[in-house]
């Protein structure tokens, strides 16, 4: 992980909603892919805004299995919750590729941005946003067919058309037996839709968008 004071002449612009106090006293944090940006159970330091980027969080479950919550991306805020108090048991969040995330000292972020409205009214909203994308993934759960979610999925997610998640992890993230997602997988290969190639999945986007269109009509 690589750590650097924020400054406006950094690479990266931010939403009006970040007050100028916040930015002096913010950093930029660079994680690799596979790198930890926040551990399950350890205390939040920094209230997190991704740059750039994209990330998963997990959950642990009693079988020692780890259970894909949620995928993240750039604009997306980490340990949001954390600072409204919402949430007392963190998760772990990983980077499934190089990730720059704003980091907001949480102390700074309790005593500025929860008593500046402006940024209370977007985190509300972006909080709201998030629960229901939730919901909305659950309701696809019981809509459609695991083919048309595997393609949606796979095109949300791949990171330059590469998918190279675990089958256990996104066979439960999916709501299917591991068996079951394999099958599909093999479906998409033998229709020429992606390929396998050593520890990841090639897409062939434009084709799986015309064929996921095929499927709904």
């Amino acid at each position: 992980m690589k750590k650097l004071l924020y400054t406006n002449q950094s690479n990266f612009n931010l939403p009006e909603y970040f007050p100028e106090r916040i930015k002096e006293q913010s950093y930029i944090f660079q994680f690799e892919s596979n790198e930890f940006i926040q551990k399950e159970e350890e205390e939040v330091h920094y209230l997190f805004y991704i740059l750039e980027g994209k990330a998963k969080i997990l959950k642990s479950q009693e079988n020692g299995r780890q259970m894909i919550v949620q995928f993240l991306e750039t604009e997306d805020f980490i340990g949001e919750l954390t600072l409204i108090q919402a949430e007392e048991h963190t998760k772990h969040v990983v980077a499934r590729n190089t990730v720059n995330c704003l980091a907001i000292p949480i102390s700074a972020a309790r005593k500025i941005l929860m008593n500046d409205t402006t940024f209370l009214q977007e985190i509300s909203r972006y909080i709201g946003l998030k629960l229901l994308l939730r919901v909305e993934h659950f309701t696809e759960n019981q809509m459609y067919s695991l083919m048309v979610r595997l393609i949606d999925l796979l095109l949300r997610i791949s990171i330059d058309d590469c998918y190279e998640e675990k089958q256990t992890e996104i066979a439960e993230y999916l709501g299917v037996s591991y068996r079951h997602l394999l099958y599909t997988m093999q479906q998409l290969r033998e229709m020429g839709y992606i390929e396998k190639k050593k520890g990841y999945y090639y897409l062939h986007r434009e084709a799986l968008v015309n064929y996921r269109t095929q499927l709904i009509q």
